[in-house]
């Protein structure tokens, strides 16, 4: 059985910033199987973002084995690891710059 994943503490924070830059956002969490934790819609893009806390030895260490794992098999867009509010807001401001 798989134990209740714990969320970030930075995760609500972060997904409040996509939220107030005017993205959509599922909060996928608790999926499981190195599913990242959020689905961020913005321009006609469904991104997935995995935060990390960068506070904790385990935030620092990166995805973690199931994560990479997922990471590695996903055939869509790639996903975006954020630690801050701050990198989420430079992540949206960056995507929405003109090419």
């Amino acid at each position: 059985m798989r134990r209740k994943a714990r969320r970030d503490d930075n995760h609500n924070a972060v997904a409040e910033t996509f939220r107030a830059l005017g993205c959509s956002v599922f909060e996928t969490d608790r999926v499981g199987e190195g599913f990242p934790d959020l689905v961020v819609g913005m321009q006609g893009d469904s991104l997935l973002i995995e935060v990390k806390n960068p506070e904790t030895h385990y935030g620092r260490g990166g995805l973690n084995k199931s994560q990479s794992a997922f990471a590695a098999a996903w055939r869509g867009s790639p996903i975006t690891v954020i630690t801050s509010p701050d990198e989420a807001a430079a992540f949206v401001l960056n995507r929405r710059a003109p090419k």
